[in-house]
C-alpha cells in the first residue's frame, strides 16, 4: 500500500517533466518559432523552357524569353550578347531581302566585267572580279571601322559609351516614350531572328533540295 502512494508522485513528477517542453513552447517568441518554418526559394521557370530556371541576368531585358540552355552570357558579357543579335539580326535581313531581290531578276546597274545574266545567288559571289571583291571588303571594313567605338567596353558591361545595337544613327526614328521605344526594338529583335532562320533555311534548301518544307528549288 506505501509502495504505491510513493509510485504515484514519482509518475506525476516524471509526467510534468515529459510534458514541460510542450508547455515552453507554447510561450516561446513567434520569431523564434517561425524562423525555423522558412521556405527555400523557388526556381523561376524559364518563359521559353519551363523546365529550366530563368537566368537572372536576362530579366528586364527587351526581347526576352528566357531563353539561353547552353548557358553562354552572364551578367557580365549579356550586352555584348545583345550586339551580336542584333548585328547578325540585321545582316540577315538584308541579306534574305538581296536572296529575294536577286532570285526576281532585280539587279544593281553593273559594268561590262560583272554578268548579271544567272539569278543564282549562291554563285553570285564566284562572278565578281577582285576588284568588285576589293570594294566589297573595304565598305565591310570602314563600316566596323565606325561603329567600333565602345564595342570592347560592352564585352565588359559597360555601356557608358554606347547602348547595344546603337550605331549613331536611326535614333531620332526611335519615340521619346521608353515604352514606345522598347516596342519598335522589339520588333527589330523580332525581325532579325525570323531572318537569321529564314536565311539559314534558304541556305540548307538550295544546298540539300527538299530538306526544307514548303522551299522549292528555286531559291
Amino acid at each position: 500500500f506505501f509502495c504505491r502512494l510513493n509510485s504515484q508522485p514519482r509518475q506525476s513528477a516524471m509526467l510534468s517533466l515529459a510534458l514541460s517542453p510542450l508547455s515552453l513552447s507554447g510561450l516561446a517568441p513567434r520569431s523564434a518559432v517561425s524562423s525555423s518554418r522558412v521556405a527555400a526559394p523557388q526556381m523561376v521557370q524559364s518563359k521559353s523552357m519551363p523546365m529550366m530556371e530563368a537566368p537572372e541576368h536576362l530579366q528586364g531585358m527587351v526581347g526576352n524569353v528566357d531563353f539561353d540552355p547552353l548557358g553562354l552570357s552572364s551578367p557580365n558579357n549579356i550586352k555584348w550578347m545583345r550586339e551580336a543579335e542584333l548585328k547578325h539580326g540585321r545582316m540577315s535581313m538584308l541579306a534574305i531581302t538581296g536572296v529575294m531581290v536577286q532570285s526576281a531578276g532585280i539587279h544593281l546597274p553593273g559594268n561590262a566585267d560583272i554578268s548579271f545574266a544567272n539569278a543564282d545567288w549562291a554563285m553570285a559571289p564566284t562572278t565578281l572580279p577582285p576588284a568588285a571583291w576589293g570594294q566589297v571588303l573595304f565598305f565591310i571594313g570602314l563600316a566596323e571601322g565606325q561603329t567600333s567605338a565602345g564595342l570592347f567596353d560592352l564585352w565588359l558591361g559597360n555601356t557608358e559609351k554606347r547602348e547595344p545595337g546603337n550605331l549613331g544613327w536611326g535614333t531620332q526614328f526611335l519615340s521619346k516614350d521608353k515604352k514606345a521605344a522598347d516596342k519598335m526594338r522589339l520588333k527589330e529583335l523580332k525581325n532579325g531572328r525570323l531572318a537569321m532562320i529564314g536565311i539559314i533555311s534558304f541556305i540548307t534548301g538550295h544546298n540539300l533540295p527538299g530538306s526544307v518544307p514548303a522551299l522549292d528549288s528555286s531559291f
